[in-house]
């Protein structure tokens, strides 16, 4: 007895009427009659595996005790735990209802799967297989931002990962496991497909022009064979290329919707007309897709020269605020170097000195301001519409077009701005600092004493308004002089 015997007589049972539930390590077997409550016991002996039997009533019973009075009865099988990180399922019955539940497991081991199945987010592997390589879910856009839905109960995906293959190629029908999920993953990728899906009309809608409304298939119809093979491939290649870069999505996906609203009128089955024109709607759609981006690179094109120039402008606005506070900090550092100057040559008043270099500093402050303000206003500009206009441009794009040179003209403010100010506040200290008036005037100068040297001479100065009279005396002299005349006179 093989594991794929007992998972294929167990859904064998469900088919008979068994119920079949299955966890993450228990097999749940219920409505067995005691023969077949023994069979089941029997058939996991050569395996190893823990059996046990319960009544309706909850009451465990040995397999070799079962009374077909007491049925219906369940067993319970608890399967080897298997690697970390990998959930085994036994039978088809269990893999069906964990496909329906919203699980982050990415490796998964089926007992009746014979082929691997890769795909974006997760691995599918036969019983007992290890995983050949890391699986890592791929962070996809999440087709609920793109199917409205008209319910409150969300029935479109909100991942891809479990449901896209990585190689198409390599989707084979060969056993009722593969096309157990290859029917869950039709069904996952029709939703992701309209416009809109309403819930209750059960109607898959595609806005055109023109507009087109599609059946999605019941709970009972099969997509999977109804679609076959091919159709599979085309419906899983479609959403791939509608998913495969995540900014292109939105505008892949109108593209796609609107090709397919082409093809048909309103009331089909999803299925049937997928299967006979999803494929001429995906060349469709990869033809106006080009020609969109032929049309994008020429306004893209325009666009970048236009980011450029305003690029250009806004770095020479910054360079020329820059510019303006080292002329105004040089201004201030001349006019504090006269300050000081004035302070220490002549005794000029403190508060005309403090009066002066305030409007000075005040000038500065005001300019540096400007510059500043004007800073954080192109940075809020920027911020704002960059999603708007350059949401084409990668954010290191972006980085190296725009922000890395506005950062670049921003370093040469900031820096002009300290160390203007600490110019600015270093000249302040050394005006105050310096003591007023170190030398004094010329005529204020003490004379010097005790001063050896020759004396000095007086010049004599001839009196003013001297009047000489006849007798040769000055009439303002207060005594006679003697006179050559008179001296002669008395000789004689």
């Amino acid at each position: 007895m093989s594991v794929e015997s007992l998972a294929a007589r167990i859904d064998a049972l469900d088919a008979d009427g068994a119920f079949v539930s299955e966890s993450e390590v228990i097999v749940s077997i219920s409505n067995l009659s005691a023969a077949i409550a023994r069979e089941v016991g029997a058939l996991v002996l050569p395996l190893g595996w823990r059996a046990m039997a319960f009544d309706g009533a909850g009451n465990d019973w040995a397999l070799e005790d079962l009374d077909e009075s007491f049925a219906p009865f369940r067993v319970d099988l608890e399967k080897p735990v298997g690697p970390a990180g990998v959930l085994r399922l036994l039978t088809n019955v269990g893999f069906a209802s964990w496909l329906e539940r919203d699980v982050s497991i990415l490796h998964w081991q089926v007992a009746q799967l014979t082929t691997e199945i890769v795909a974006v987010g997760a691995c599918f592997t036969p019983w007992g297989n290890e995983a050949t390589e890391p699986v890592h879910d791929i962070d996809l856009r999440s087709p609920r931002t793109l199917v409205r839905e008209f319910s409150g109960q969300r029935a479109v995906p909100a991942s891809l990962g479990r449901w896209l293959l990585r190689d198409v190629d390599t989707l084979l029908l060969n056993d009722p496991a593969a096309r157990i999920w290859a029917e869950r993953a039709s069904r996952m990728l029709l939703l992701s497909l309209p416009d809109e899906f309403d819930v209750d009309r059960g109607s898959l809608r595609f806005r055109g022009p023109p507009r087109l409304e599609l059946s999605y298939p019941t709970a009972g119809t099969t997509v999977a064979t109804t679609l076959g093979l091919s159709g599979i491939k085309d419906l899983q290649e479609a959403l791939a290329w509608v998913f495969e870069i995540e900014r292109e999505s939105e505008m892949r996906h109108i593209l796609l919707a609107t090709e397919l609203a082409r093809c048909g009128g309103t009331g089909d089955e999803a299925q049937e007309f997928l299967r006979d024109y999803l494929g001429v709607a995906l060349e469709g759609a990869k033809t106006a897709y080009q020609v969109q981006l032929a049309g994008m690179s020429s306004d893209a094109l325009k666009t970048l020269i236009e980011l450029r120039k305003s690029v250009t402008d806004e770095t020479a606005k910054v360079s020329d605020a820059t510019r303006q506070i080292i002329t105004a900090v040089a201004s201030a550092l001349a006019v504090g170097a006269g300050l000081i100057a004035a302070r220490m040559t002549t005794n000029a008043s403190p508060l005309l000195i403090i009066l002066v270099m305030v409007m000075a500093g005040a000038y500065v402050a005001i300019t540096i301001l400007s510059g500043v303000m004007f800073t954080f206003l192109q940075r809020k500009v920027r911020r704002e519409w960059q999603p708007r206009l350059y949401r084409f441009l990668s954010q290191p794009d972006y980085e190296a077009l725009v922000a890395g040179p506005a950062r670049t003209a921003e370093k040469a403010l900031w820096y002009s701005s300290i160390l203007g100010t600490l110019a600015i506040i270093v000249m302040v200290f050394a005006i105050f600092l310096i003591p007023p008036a170190l030398s004094e005037r010329k005529d204020d100068a003490p004379i010097p004493k005790n001063v050896s040297g020759p004396p000095l001479v007086q010049a004599h100065t001839p009196p003013k308004n001297r009047t000489i009279p006849f007798g040769g005396a000055p009439a303002n002299d207060p005594g006679p002089a003697p006179s050559r005349v008179n001296s002669a006179h008395e000789h004689k």
